[in-house]
């Protein structure tokens, strides 16, 4: 299969290295492409020491680096591997045999974040076993001509969410993005990196614009409730692990959503759109 790999990095030398050794070894590949972002590590260094193409992303975002990349590829698909994960042996093999039908736009794999981190590792071992839709593209193989069609990943998307606009415009454009649990990458991280991480998440575009639209002509109570039964919910799936759950862990939910129903409400304020307070 005529194949590019894209890599997007920043500040992130020493996983770089990491990753960049295993593609090269493990993906059969026709140009490895490293997009980077101004760091203050050797990323740049370590990207021009396995990539054939190493691009500087300008500073503008994540949103931007995964557009350049599919720009500057080529090839029918491109892997869309993240600097920091690890992957699973066979990962390749477990994919690249789903784009037979020209609907098929994206196959991705399972990403276990928090590996090495065992109460994380639980929970994401159960969402691979319960839930029916993911996406990302930590380890994606995407369709080129059909990202290109729906207008490719969004260059003002700077922070998190570039994945969930191209997911959304992707299947409203009729293509299907597939999710091959089986494929594996790990994503090693500690407890606090996690909730960092999803601090991050939770100030992602095009997350807050798609709650502000719903948010808007929703009442403030109902808001609120909203956010306390997805909270409850969380502690219930927290008490389904089958290992001990990490204190912390039982305040990452509840967080994650009132993290998010205030940046929302500072959102709206700036967009002078104001909730309604009626139920």
């Amino acid at each position: 299969m005529d194949l590019d790999v894209v890599v997007c990095a920043k500040n992130q030398a020493s996983y770089l290295d990491r990753i960049l050794k295993q593609i090269v070894v493990e993906i059969p590949h026709k140009t490895l492409i490293v997009v980077y972002g101004s760091s203050q590590d050797k990323t740049c260094k370590v990207a021009q020491k396995y990539a054939d193409k190493t691009i500087w992303d300008e500073n503008k975002g994540l949103g931007a680096a995964r557009a350049r990349g599919i720009t500057e590829a080529t090839s029918e698909i491109v892997a869309m591997v993240d600097a920091d994960v690890i992957l699973a042996k066979g990962w390749y093999e477990k994919l690249s045999g789903h784009f037979d039908k020209p609907q098929v736009a994206a196959v991705m794999g399972t990403c276990i974040y928090g590996y090495g981190c065992k109460p994380l590792e639980a929970y994401w071992e159960y969402i691979r076993r319960t839930e029916k839709i993911n996406y990302g593209c930590q380890n994606t193989l995407f369709r080129r001509e059909a990202v290109l069609k729906v207008g490719n990943f969004d260059s003002t998307i700077q922070g998190a969410g570039e994945d969930y606009d191209l997911y959304r415009r992707l299947q409203a454009a009729g293509y299907l993005w597939l999710w091959k649990k089986t494929a594996s990458a790990y994503h090693p991280m500690t407890m606090q990196d996690y909730l960092r991480h999803v601090s991050w998440w939770t100030r992602g575009r095009p997350y807050i614009d798609e709650t502000a639209n719903w948010a808007a002509t929703t009442s403030i109570l109902r808001v609120y409730m909203h956010q306390a039964l997805y909270a409850l919910e969380a502690l219930k799936t927290a008490e389904k692990l089958s290992v001990k759950v990490h204190p912390t862990f039982l305040l990452y939910w509840p967080t994650l959503r009132i993290n998010s129903l205030m940046i929302l409400l500072r959102e709206l304020k700036k967009r002078n759109i104001a909730l309604n307070v009626g139920t």
